[in-house]
């Protein structure tokens, strides 16, 4: 194939803009602030030469247990041939989030330990291990020309060439290889992970690789953790170990080249890639393999090396799905997008609810219908889809976010009345999860913010206690149902494995029904003595039955790319169930009497086998070490200084200024701090400047100094002509200092509810400016309506003096009020939603009077016409006090293309937005298009000052794509607005540009 050469110049354009992301990309992202814990919260550590863990101080015995994990990690020694070095694990355990992530500017990783209901590892051993490989990522790019930069930027260096360099689906692809490697299971060994993309590849073929890496409105495509497992593992199978740490290594000695990750796979594949496609393996696969290896062959060796994975994976996937035929019957639902329906549970009425969510659905429970949805009820974030039905009332867990505090949400148990149309939802200090009806009762899981797990039952109030069994250890009960017989069944996972067990709701006596499994096992239920539940045993997600105790029975069901949720009908007659398809999860339904009663036959997960081999090391802790621990002092940990360079970042303006600017983020994420000297936008000559917040309370307090030359100071003289009636005007502008301080104080509350985002944020303000050493600067005459420059010598500026320093002290105070609902992933805007602004602010203390200014300003967003179309409303009023000072700038929007100016403003603008092209097209590797929006808008305007009161109009449209550049994970909005304005009478054009740091 041959190569296309780039010219010296297109060479130099292309590390120019890379270079422009790398300082960019810093700067935005600076600050991950990823939320605070409850000031409340006291915190303890644990430090060894190796890592730092910092807790609250009643998490000391899992702390501990991490401790003991963390010290097993470090000692190994892994696939990437690097040892980590020194890292911060900051523990979040006050929430019902769980998650975690591993970061560089600041070095540090957060756990968010409440256990999800999943059955893979223990979550403790589970989190930690894969944020560990990330550290272990981060300080393998960290090297050579890398480690050489960071003596200069510090931090933000090494994380922004690894989010420019190194592709997203290796980072998560690698960290899921490993926990599953080193792991007793890991998503490596879960078909619920691995069939989305086996689907797709199956059913919908290959996608391109922008779009598999970059993702699409049109249609789902399987994320980032997914791509990577897929690509790191079976590229790992065929090259080696060294095809990875190679790569990493060529990013961290050369990120001076355009592309060291991929040219560094180029070289790995030239050796080894002409042996690998005249394999017998290969061979066998393909009816002419020589003229697929042409069509795989990129300039681009990520491209070569997805195409060649995927299409063998391709061919493998096609020959196992062949031999599966459906023996079940599909319910009918009506979705031309991807669609998930979740525990499709049949009524006495013989109605099926389900939990629907997917590409145009945000989440809600639905009854199905052959001709479309009825929307039932839409819910608060679900993490995990299962819900329980009795007696008209549907009850499920969703995430209540706390008041204040990020880090203090929790997962509580919400109920739906069907009869009355009546939403509730039942806050507790503790987390709850998935809820199963006990006769006219409920049950469900607890775990405290210790994660100790408990089964607990409670009446149709959910006031009263009924039972509780508590877990030892690590244990965690999932997804547990009710036999009618006394009897709770439910899934065990510990450290030890998984197992079904059965608990006497009466005695409390727990009665192990299997023995421990390291595939996965969940949703059990009872139905006709006998036990049903989703294994993987097969590779794939099967229904099975139980009909002998301490035997995982037999395999009843089994669909291409697995099915979940086994639901008996009310009379248990038929089994309902969700299968898999590229299209989503479908409802299913299928005759008790019609299950199989095939033996089980365990089969391995080839790719997990495959790395665990390389790995050559499974965790365990053999040994329980008791480190010690000592109070970790937030007032001695406000500053950590983690980067510095020539950049000056704004987290709360998303704005990136240059000069000479050091960054601090305290590992609790409440102090942010940047100081240096800017060159940035209103001090043309630069300016010194600190900017400091803080979150550790609940007010969040935020200050700003800048000081620097400015030359936006002008005053106009009327001056008479001696001997004459005549008088000129002459304008005259002053370079002068100035210096400002703000200090402001707000309040949010988050007062969100069901699918609905709240909050309420008032604010005050407090700024003081200092304008001194006036010196004149620039002269104008108004001469024929138009400023004429005159010289410092002309007889004018004689009699013109220079202004007395100046000091003003301004207040603000302002509400903010916000309510939407929750978005799909093709929403452009929110469905419904609101924001109301109104402020005020003066001039009280002594000093100089530049009287007040107020304003109030609304946006409301409504539902378009059709799907994903939406109309946008914006109405604001501004009113200030003096008719001749324009101290006060305007506080709200002005009509597109107009800006309005004077002491009583109003606009109104409409617009409607609405998707009119998903193209998922790329323009080589340097744009990638998803998405065109349109946006026609009329917009009218009303300005009175001194000279006229008068109203105006614009109207015109904005086309924009959502699009990615050089194949980065930012999105980035680009478009143009072009319309007809009335004030000057002319057509405008504007450019739009906006990115989300967001991946």
């Amino acid at each position: 194939m041959g190569h296309k050469h780039i010219s010296t110049s297109a060479n130099a354009l292309i590390i120019g803009i890379l270079l422009s992301f790398i300082f960019i990309t810093p700067g935005k992202a600076q600050f991950v602030d990823l939320g605070q814990d409850p000031s409340s919260v006291r915190w303890r550590q644990i430090k060894t030469d190796n890592f730092q863990i910092i807790y609250p101080d009643f998490f000391e015995k899992n702390a501990q247990y991490l401790a003991n994990i963390y010290e097993k990690l470090y000692a190994h020694a892994n696939t990437l041939g690097t040892k980590a070095r020194k890292m911060s694990m900051i523990v979040r355990a006050n929430g019902g989030v769980s998650n975690g992530n591993a970061g560089w500017a600041p070095k540090k990783s957060e756990l968010y330990t409440a256990p999800p209901q999943e059955v893979s590892d223990a979550w403790l051993e589970h989190l930690c291990i894969h944020e560990f490989r990330h550290i272990v990522q981060y300080d393998r790019v960290n090297q050579g020309f890398t480690k050489a930069l960071y003596y200069i930027f510090g931090e933000q260096i090494t994380m922004a060439i690894i989010g420019v360099y190194i592709p997203m689906w290796f980072l998560e692809g690698d960290a899921v290889n490993f926990e599953t490697s080193v792991g007793k299971s890991g998503r490596g060994r879960s078909p619920e992970f691995l069939n989305e993309m086996k689907a797709q590849i199956t059913e919908k073929g290959i996608y391109t690789y922008y779009k598999a890496v970059l993702g699409s409105y049109k249609d789902f495509v399987p994320d980032r953790y997914t791509l990577g497992y897929y690509m790191v593992g079976n590229s790992r199978i065929h090259y080696g170990t060294s095809i990875w740490q190679d790569a990493l290594t060529r990013v961290g000695k050369r990120p001076y080249g355009i592309t060291p990750f991929a040219r560094s796979l180029k070289l790995t594949m030239n050796e080894k890639r002409d042996s690998l496609w005249s394999s017998k393996h290969f061979q066998s696969l393909f009816i002419n393999p020589d003229s697929v290896k042409k069509v795989n062959t990129h300039c681009d060796a990520k491209r070569t090396l997805y195409r060649d994975n995927f299409s063998e994976l391709q061919q493998i996937w096609k020959q196992e799905s062949d031999q599966i035929n459906h023996t079940f019957d599909t319910i009918v639902t009506t979705n031309k997008l991807y669609t998930n329906y979740h525990y499709p549970t049949l009524t006495s009425s013989g109605e099926v609810i389900a939990y629907k969510e997917g590409l145009a659905q945000e989440g809600a429970l639905v009854i199905l219908h052959p001709t479309g949805d009825e929307i039932i009820t839409r819910t608060g974030t679900m993490y995990d889809y299962k819900f329980a039905y009795n007696d008209a009332t549907l009850v499920w867990s969703e995430y209540k976010s706390h008041t204040r505090w990020t880090h203090g949400g929790k997962m509580v148990l919400a109920s739906y009345d069907m009869r009355h149309k009546k939403y509730r939802r039942y806050p507790t200090q503790e987390n709850r999860y998935a809820p199963f009806a006990v006769g006219s009762n409920w049950g469900f899981v607890e775990v405290d913010k210790e994660d100790n797990a408990s089964l607990v039952i409670v009446d149709n109030t959910f006031e009263k206690e009924i039972f509780r069994v508590k877990g030892t250890g690590d244990e965690l009960f999932v997804h547990p149902s009710y036999d009618g017989q006394n009897n709770i069944i439910t899934i065990v996972v510990s450290s030890k494995g998984k197992q079904i067990e059965a608990i006497d709701i009466h005695t409390g006596k727990r009665t192990p029904l299997t023995a421990f499994t390291p595939y996965e096992i969940d949703n059990p239920i009872v139905v006709n003595s006998q036990i049903i539940y989703r294994g993987a045993f097969d590779a794939n997600n099967s229904l099975y039955r139980q009909t002998t105790p301490q035997q995982f029975g037999h395999n009843a069901l089994t669909s291409k790319f697995g099915l979940r949720y086994p639901i008996a009908s009310p009379d248990k007659d038929s089994i309902l169930f969700s299968f898999y398809t590229s299209d989503g999860y479908k409802p299913g339904k299928i005759a008790f009497s019609k299950l199989d009663n095939k033996p089980i036959e365990n089969k391995t997960f080839w790719i997990a086998d495959s790395m665990t081999r390389q790995e050559n090391w499974q965790f365990e802790l053999t040994s329980d070490s008791t480190y010690a621990s000592r109070k970790y002092n937030k007032t001695s940990h406000l500053f950590n200084f983690h980067s510095w360079g020539p950049i000056f970042p704004d987290a709360d303006d998303v704005d990136v200024d240059f000069g000479l600017a050091a960054s601090s983020q305290n590992k609790l994420s409440t102090l942010f701090l940047t100081a240096g000297y800017v060159r940035g936008k209103g001090y043309k000559h630069g300016n010194w400047q600190v900017k400091a917040t803080y979150k550790g309370l609940w007010p969040i307090l935020q200050l700003e100094f800048k000081s620097g030359r400015d030359d936006d100071f002008t005053n106009d003289y009327a001056i008479r002509i001696s001997g004459t009636q005549q008088i000129d005007t002459v304008r005259t502008t002053y370079k002068f200092q100035r210096t400002k301080g703000i200090a402001t104080v707000q309040f949010p509350f988050n007062i969100s509810r069901k699918n609905y985002y709240r909050s309420i944020t008032p604010y005050v303000k407090y700024e003081i400016q200092a304008l001194t050493g006036f010196d004149f600067k620039n002269f104008y005459l108004l001469d024929h309506n138009r400023w004429t420059p005159i010289s410092s010598n002309n007889p004018y500026t004689s009699v013109i003096g220079k202004p007395e320093n100046i000091k003003l002290q301004v207040m603000r105070y302002g509400l903010i009020l916000n309510n939407q609902t929750r978005m799909s992933s093709r929403d452009i805007y929110p469905r419904w939603g609101q924001r109301l602004e109104i402020g005020y602010e003066h001039t009280p203390f002594s000093g100089l009077d530049y009287g007040n200014s107020k304003w109030v300003e609304a946006r409301f967003y409504l539902p378009g016409f059709w799907t994903h179309h939406s109309w946008t409303l914006y109405f604001g009023h501004q009113l200030k006090s003096s008719k001749t000072l324009n101290y006060y700038g305007n506080q709200i929007n002005s009509p597109r293309g107009i800006s309005l100016s004077g002491y009583d403003l109003s606009t109104l603008r409409i617009s409607y937005a609405f998707p009119f092209w998903y193209p998922d097209a790329h323009v080589g590797p340097i744009l990638y298009m998803k998405r065109f929006t349109a946006e026609p808008f009329f917009d009218a305007g009303w300005e009175k000052n001194r000279y006229h009161d008068t109203t105006f109009q614009s109207y015109g449209i904005e086309i924009s794509a959502a699009t990615h550049f050089f194949r980065l994970p930012f999105p980035i909005n680009v478009g143009f607005r072009t319309g007809y304005e009335t004030k000057k009478k002319s057509m405008f054009v504007d450019m739009l540009f906006s990115v989300a740091f967001t991946i």
